[in-house]
């Protein structure tokens, strides 16, 4: 949401450009314009040439932004919780009272522990899609075991046919053999009887002479 500026007396203060807000928040100057540009209804400032200038009211709104981004809410809830004015953690005056007695922690520290819970969020969602695809993995591998063993299964069956087959074969074979032995043996003993016969009879005359 743009403002210009200078005649409603907000340029008393200092503004603020999104380097200075990242620096006083503790986030990255990528992190502080991704904010923006998600909540920009959020935001008031005004541009001078390319640059944006913000009032410091902006670094307790991303302070709040990037508090709540790590609570797993939407983006519409974000932003009504700022919008609404509920705190996004403990309310601060009891905060501020202890501050009174023990140093705050600095907004860099405050920062990091985010920073921290958005890295174990994203490794625990990383480990949680490296067991599916491991899952997965598993799934295929059976798969392929199981269409392997039916390979096998189906070329043993094939081979037990056909040595079956070879089996019916060498049956007939040897059988057809002994039907020719028992047609060829008859053939050749009359064929030797006769050759005896004509033997008998070509020495009879000599004989009787």
């Amino acid at each position: 949401m743009k403002w210009a500026g200078a005649e409603d007396g907000s340029m008393h203060e200092k503004e603020l450009k999104i380097g200075d807000i990242a620096h006083l928040t503790g986030l990255s100057e990528q992190d502080v314009r991704a904010l923006i540009q998600t909540y920009d209804s959020l935001f008031t400032y005004r541009t001078i040439g390319r640059a944006r200038l913000f009032p410091q009211k902006a670094v307790k709104i991303v302070r709040e932004l990037a508090e709540l981004s790590g609570r797993g809410l939407s983006p519409d809830e974000i932003a009504e919780e700022v919008k609404s004015g509920r705190k996004p953690a403990a309310p601060e005056e009891p905060a501020e009272e202890f501050d009174r007695d023990a140093a705050p922690l600095p907004p860099e520290v405050v920062i990091e522990l985010q920073v921290m819970r958005d890295t174990l969020a994203r490794q625990e969602r990383r480990i949680v899609r490296l067991v599916e695809e491991l899952e997965r993995e598993r799934e295929l591998r059976v798969e392929e075991a199981d269409r392997l063993r039916k390979a096998v299964d189906d070329l043993e069956e094939r081979l037990s046919v056909q040595q079956e087959q070879l089996a019916l074969v060498a049956e007939w074979v040897d059988y057809f053999d002994r039907q020719m032995d028992e047609v060829t043996r008859p053939v050749l003993d009359r064929f030797r009887r006769t050759v005896a016969k004509k033997s008998d009879s070509g020495q009879s005359p000599g004989r009787s002479g």
